[in-house]
């Protein structure tokens, strides 16, 4: 009997970059091996029918609307899908990105050899713009990591067989997959880095500017004062972030002052860590950066 896959997806006003989405999957390698259903969840009141009747010739979807408006709602009921129904694996991606062909493959090799909970990959920008490049994870191949993005993750149906969930409290900011992994790894669940099974993010004009990157960062630190407090608690989580971030910064002036060569990408590395550690400040101090 062919193990049973889940592939789900969180959609909203994105149906172009969604019809590339499922042109990929429908595209991965060794896919016929395996018993694979979509699971897709619309978060706006767009007909969806066309993309449906279409893509029913290559893949099975089930279809689904969340109603309440923001992307933890979302992916809480996939969620709640999930634990319903007898999946052996399921995968996470956004709707904007082009699952990579060889993808489904390494993510089950990945699985099997680390013995792992959940694998998580990378996200690569299309476009070639630095504010872009340099927010891109990056982790050494076969690593055991922490946390995972719900860009790109493949884990086993037993890894959720808990009552975790997506944070409502980031509905709005973002950062609630971030936590979501936490939670698992908290409990004990292993986390790999798979940097072979790539995708590849669909990228909006819009974000190629350093209004974008200044709103993302300064987003980043106001939602990791909540992440940290809700892992650690207040006090140790509002210790543990800032020693971080200061770390960070301080790895990165000295590699600077070093090497006594600022290149571009150094430069914004560093611009980009003071505006994180703003962040951080501003959601001590209680402000929200919502981006959703």
């Amino acid at each position: 009997m062919r193990d049973k896959i889940a592939f789900c997806i969180c959609t909203n006003n994105r149906k172009s970059k969604l019809k590339k989405n499922l042109l990929s999957i429908s595209r991965l390698k060794n896919l016929k091996n395996y018993n694979i259903e979509i699971i897709l969840v619309a978060n706006d009141k767009s007909n969806y029918i066309d993309i449906l009747s279409y893509f029913s010739k290559y893949l099975k979807i089930n279809f689904f609307k969340e109603n309440t408006s923001g992307v933890s709602y979302s992916r809480n009921k996939i969620l709640g899908l999930l634990r319903k129904k007898k999946f052996k694996y399921a995968a996470l991606f956004d709707d904007d990105c082009i699952v990579s062909k060889n993808w489904l493959v390494s993510m089950i090799k990945m699985l099997k050899n680390k013995k792992a909970d959940v694998v998580a990959g990378p996200q690569i920008s299309q476009s070639k713009n630095i504010f872009l490049k340099i927010m891109e994870r990056s982790q050494f191949h076969g690593i055991k990591i922490k946390w995972a993005s719900t860009n790109n993750v493949f884990f086993k149906l037993s890894a959720i067989k808990n009552k975790v969930k997506f944070s409502n409290k980031l509905n709005r900011i973002g950062g609630e997959d971030q936590l979501f992994f936490l939670e698992l790894n908290k409990l004990g669940k292993k986390i790999f880095w798979n940097s072979h099974a790539p995708v590849y993010e669909l990228i909006d004009k819009k974000r190629e500017n350093f209004k974008w990157f200044l709103k993302r960062n300064l987003r980043y630190g106001t939602s990791a004062v909540i992440i940290y407090k809700t892992i650690y608690g207040n006090i140790n989580g509002y210790f543990i972030l800032l020693v971080k971030l200061i770390n960070d910064l301080y790895r990165l002036l000295n590699s600077l002052l070093k090497s006594l060569l600022f290149s571009k990408k150094d430069f914004f590395l560093f611009i980009m860590y003071n505006i994180r550690i703003l962040g951080v400040l501003l959601g001590l101090l209680g402000f929200q950066i919502k981006e959703y």
